[in-house]
């Protein structure tokens, strides 16, 4: 029951009962659900405890002390009930989702459930940017101004309703569900990957370009070098995305709006602003929600949004949930990339093996489908020596050659792990550019992953606490140090 609760929960966030009028938002649907869930989630979260809880499960609950902490250093203690009420929808999709879905089948169906949805907020806008459906719900007219600051004109963007209001918001979101629409990609079946990927895929892309988000851009960017990293190499890589970001912008992807310093004076005026208050408050912050009470504007800067409102404690909770997500992923992924490779090396001993036949004759081996190893009609049965293979192979049912025996990671599992990985990387690039801190599209892709992590068999130890505090302190510092850098560049 937890479970389902869960996926409407997430569902009817995503599309966001505010779409179908104002007077929703004063309902309060979304809380009444997350109580109702939170009820039926009960036996899971005493089944989570008997289990090793994840890292991020309590720094996240270190992280909401820290916001009640804020309010309370800065002489608001009601202000604690205020923060939790705005905080806790967004926390609430990663506990359920970290309770809840407890195994692969689960996982699937709850990503499925989130894609789903993106695609329906996706079309919806389309139709209200095309065909006016919803009036102004799904399409934002923002004023372009002239670097002499007169007005030329104004600019469609689309957008979805709830956490998704904002066109930069939607844009986060796409880039963010699109690395998961490629976990349904199968080999050799183009007919279905065309429907089921690619179409899907491409339609994300155009939605994503109608934001005009120069936040969505850099995501996008961040994507693609991550996508070729690999084939390419890292440097190859980052020059095509610097080559793609100017491409997009000679293709109009923000709408006219520029990317460079000039343009974004008022985002580093926020960051300056920023770090005035972290200096004013440097452990416990300005308070939670408090930043445009100091300044004009939002921090457009999540990091830098945390470490005014929260100081160093909220900050430092905040940036570990991302640094012990993505190590896991990491961690994951370099596993399975090592089980891959000590394959390929069982692989080339057992062909330089001799296998002789009831002839006499040295049999020629050939690769078979399913990891299967063919031996020309001769069965074999034998288990190697555990260094040279350790695992066993066994004659096939079926007489077309011999099996390995080995209950390591699918090729399909290091593919969502991949995916995994890049939607987070999508949110951290867009984040870098707008004020996200507490979104639920965060708090949404930490809970996939970390349920991802979960469900992952993993032979190496837990990871080691020294190093992801020493991680997350020195990534803290060196943003620190290049934030302070820009602004003192710029001003």
């Amino acid at each position: 029951m937890g479970f389902a609760l869960t996926i409407i929960y997430i569902v009817a966030a995503i599309i966001s009962p505010e779409q179908f009028g104002k007077e929703w938002a004063s309902y309060h649907a979304l809380t009444y659900l997350a109580v109702i869930t939170a009820i039926a989630s009960f036996p899971s979260v005493m089944a989570y405890k008997s289990r090793k809880p994840s890292v991020q499960a309590f720094l996240l609950m270190g992280l909401m002390g820290a916001i009640a902490v804020s309010q309370v250093a800065n002489g608001w203690l009601g202000g604690v009930l205020d923060s939790m009420r705005v905080f806790l929808p967004s926390a609430a999709v990663f506990f359920f989702l970290i309770v809840n879905v407890t195994t692969i089948r689960r996982l699937k169906i709850v990503t499925f459930a989130v894609v789903a949805s993106c695609m329906g907020v996706a079309v919806e806008a389309l139709f209200g940017y095309y065909a006016g459906y919803g009036g102004e719900t799904f399409v934002l007219h923002n004023n372009v101004y002239s670097p002499q600051d007169e007005l030329i004109g104004q600019l469609m963007r689309i957008r979805g309703a709830g956490f998704l209001g904002d066109p930069n918001d939607l844009a986060q979101f796409l880039l963010v569900v699109l690395p998961l629409v490629f976990m349904a990609w199968q080999r050799r079946r183009m007919f279905v990957n065309f429907f089921v990927v690619l179409l899907p895929s491409a339609l994300l892309l155009w939605a994503t370009y109608l934001t005009h988000s120069r936040g969505g851009l850099i995501a996008l960017a961040a994507v693609a070098l991550m996508a070729g990293r690999k084939k390419l190499g890292t440097s190859t890589s980052t020059v095509l995305a610097i080559v793609f970001i100017f491409g997009m912008l000679a293709l109009d992807f923000t709408g006219g709006r520029g990317i460079s310093a000039a343009d974004g004076a008022d985002r580093l005026g926020a960051w300056s602003n920023g770090l005035e208050m972290f200096k004013h408050a440097p452990l416990f912050g300005i308070g939670f929600g408090n930043f445009t009470d100091f300044n004009e504007i939002t921090a457009h800067n999540s990091f830098v949004l945390c470490l005014a409102e929260l100081g160093l404690l909220g900050s430092t909770l905040w940036l570990a949930l991302l640094v012990t997500t993505m190590m896991g992923l990491n961690r994951l992924t370099g596993e399975t990339n090592k089980w891959f490779a000590r394959r390929f090396f069982d692989l080339k001993q057992l062909f330089e093996m001799s296998y002789i036949n009831s002839a006499g004759a040295t049999a020629r081996e050939q690769i078979g489908s399913e990891g299967t190893l063919v031996l020309n009609n001769t069965y074999v049965r034998e288990t190697l020596p555990a260094e040279v293979l350790p695992c066993e192979v066994t004659a096939n049912p079926s007489g077309a050659g011999i099996k390995m025996d080995d209950p390591s990671p699918q090729i399909g599992e290091q593919k969502w792990i991949v995916a995994m990985r890049m939607a987070l990387v999508s949110f951290m690039a867009s984040a870098w550019f707008l004020s996200r801190s507490y979104s639920i599209t965060m708090y949404l892709v930490l809970g996939l992953a970390t349920a991802t992590i979960a469900l992952h068999p993993s032979e190496s130890k837990p990871l080691d606490r020294g190093h992801w505090i020493f991680s997350t302190l020195s990534l803290e510092l060196i943003m620190i140090i290049l934030i302070y850098l820009l602004v003192r560049l710029r001003f």
